[in-house]
C-alpha cells in the first residue's frame, strides 16, 4: 500500500503553505495515505532531532513510499537517506527548493549541510527522483537547487516566478507540484 510524507522545512508547520491543499489534493484523487511530518522545532532546528523523527515516522522505506520535502526538509532528508543502513529502494521523491550548501542568509542551518550527502547511495536507491525550483527564490540561489537535483540525476522542474513556494508568495496551493506528483504515481508500481 503506498503511503506519501511531506517533511516541511524552516520555520514551518504541517497547517503552512500548500501542505493542507496538497493532503486534500492527493487524498481526493488517490485515497493514499498520506502525512505531513510535523519535525521538531522548526523554529530552531537540529539535524539529530530532524533524523531521528524521519527514523521513527518512516523507518526503512520501500517501493510504495513516496516522500516530499521543502527546503530544509530536502537536506533532511537527503541525510536521513544516506543514514540508513540497510539497503532500501524509495519508490520516489520530489524535492522543492532543495539546498547541499550553507546559506549565507540562515549559518543557524549549517550543521545540515556540514556534510554533503552520498549522491550516489541516494541515486541508486530511490525509483524516482524530482527536483522543483525557482528562479527567484530569496532563500535559496536556482543553482544550488538545480545542482542537487542534477547531483540525483532527477527531472528538474523550473518555476517561474516561484519565489521560495510559501504560502505568503501565493502558494497555498501548488498545482504544479499536483502535477508532478500524479506523474510519479502513474510511473509507480
Amino acid at each position: 500500500m503506498k503511503k506519501v510524507y511531506i517533511i516541511h522545512g524552516y520555520y514551518a508547520s504541517p497547517h503552512e503553505h500548500w501542505f493542507p491543499w496538497f493532503v486534500e489534493k492527493v487524498q481526493a484523487g488517490y485515497g493514499i495515505n498520506i502525512e505531513v511530518l510535523r519535525m521538531p522545532t522548526p523554529e530552531s532546528p537540529h539535524v539529530d532531532a530532524w533524523l531521528e523523527k524521519l527514523h521513527s515516522k518512516i523507518g526503512t522505506p520501500n517501493n510504495q513510499t513516496f516522500i516530499i520535502a521543502h527546503s530544509l526538509g530536502c537536506i533532511a532528508l537527503l541525510r536521513y537517506l544516506e543514514s540508513l543502513q540497510e539497503s532500501f529502494s524509495l519508490g520516489g521523491m520530489i524535492l522543492v527548493s532543495p539546498f547541499d550548501k550553507p546559506l549565507e542568509i540562515f549559518p543557524h542551518l549549517n550543521s545540515f549541510v556540514d556534510v554533503t550527502p552520498n549522491y550516489a547511495k541516494i541515486t541508486r536507491s530511490v525509483l524516482q527522483k524530482y527536483t522543483v525550483f525557482s528562479d527567484n527564490d530569496m532563500y535559496i540561489p536556482a543553482s544550488i537547487s538545480k545542482n542537487v537535483g542534477i547531483n540525483l540525476d532527477s527531472a528538474l522542474y523550473e518555476i517561474p516566478r516561484g519565489g521560495h513556494f510559501l504560502g505568503i508568495e501565493g502558494f497555498e496551493t501548488f498545482p504544479e507540484l499536483y502535477e508532478i506528483f500524479r506523474q510519479m504515481m502513474n510511473k509507480s508500481v
